[in-house]
């Protein structure tokens, strides 16, 4: 037989707890009712913010693109295997990138831009324009190693260009030290040159040598060989 308990006075008037905690709470919100609508309203505002500026990027994203497909197409016009453009046309061709450089300097399509306008003044002897281009997007650009690639690629010849064969050795070594799953024989081969230019003929050759052992079918090996000969003795 259950024994019913008997509640005190004592335990009556004791608060309950419920009642106590919403109490305490209404109170808390009641005093605290202004600083909690504005930091909910920053939270509002931040989201909002957030989604669109995300909004602003994807459509400035999709802008870019399209006038880097147009740009594209201007310059593999005129740097076409078949024939070889005017200055006039590539300075047209890279007014194109110029834009996307300007006004589309966060997305994607204007930092490869960056290359291109690389490629252009090289092919024009504009050695220092090329050097800032491709600098430029080693700074500005992600972790992209394709493009970090080609980026070092062309820094190197317009140091070539210049005749800064140490300047140049760095960027082909670059290439070497970061794309080694690439195997980019031509990277050896450029170092090698840049080695005996500056009159160190032993790095020339062992660098020579990795060409040859890279890229067994190259067209240029046969003359490589008769480096590699002369160097030799």
């Amino acid at each position: 037989m259950k024994v019913k308990k008997k509640i005190t006075k004592k335990k009556l008037k004791q608060p309950d707890e419920f009642v106590s905690f919403t109490e305490q709470a209404y109170r808390f919100i009641n005093q605290h009712l202004k600083r909690i609508g504005i930091a909910t309203l920053l939270i509002v505002l931040f989201v909002l913010s957030f989604f669109l500026f995300r909004m602003w990027e994807q459509k400035k994203e999709n802008e870019a693109s399209q006038k880097f497909l147009l740009a594209l197409e201007s310059y593999q016009m005129v740097s076409s295997p078949y024939r070889e453009g005017s200055p006039v046309e590539y300075k047209k061709a890279l007014e194109g990138f110029e834009e996307l450089i300007e006004g589309y300097s966060r997305t994607s399509s204007g930092k490869v831009s960056l290359l291109y306008k690389g490629s252009i003044h090289l092919r024009g002897g504009e050695f220092d324009e090329a050097i800032k281009a491709y600098e430029a997007y080693l700074d500005k650009a992600g972790r992209e190693k394709l493009f970090r690639l080609f980026a070092f690629e062309g820094l190197g010849y317009a140091y070539q260009g210049k005749k800064d064969y140490e300047k140049a050795l760095k960027a082909f070594q670059e290439i070497i030290r970061l794309g080694e799953s690439y195997h980019w024989a031509g990277a050896h081969l450029n170092v090698a040159r840049c080695y005996e230019k500056m009159g160190k003929n032993e790095e020339a050759l062992e660098n020579y040598k990795t060409f040859l052992k890279i890229s067994q079918n190259s067209i240029s090996n046969h003359s490589i060989l008769r480096k590699v000969s002369l160097l030799e003795k």
